[in-house]
């Protein structure tokens, strides 16, 4: 259990990392993406796991590749 919630942070840090070098805020994000603030907050802390819909539209909105939000994470 301890792998999966370290993949979940470091996919968290990489969606506020991309969030913030795009000069968003997490009210924009989530609105952009149609989901909750709230959501959006839990998916950078790491407690939740971001659905394949809203990698996709973070994705777009953020314009970078899906894999972007995967650096660094050892899935393993």
């Amino acid at each position: 259990m301890r792998k999966k919630n370290e993949v979940k942070h470091k996919l968290g840090s990489n969606i506020k990392i991309e969030r913030i070098r795009n000069d968003i805020t997490q009210e924009q994000l989530a609105e952009r993406i149609d989901m909750s603030v709230s959501y959006v907050s839990k998916l950078e802390q790491g407690l939740t796991s971001p659905t394949a819909i809203a990698l996709y539209k973070m994705s777009k909105v953020l314009n970078i590749p899906m894999e972007k939000f995967f650096e660094d994470v050892d899935i393993k």
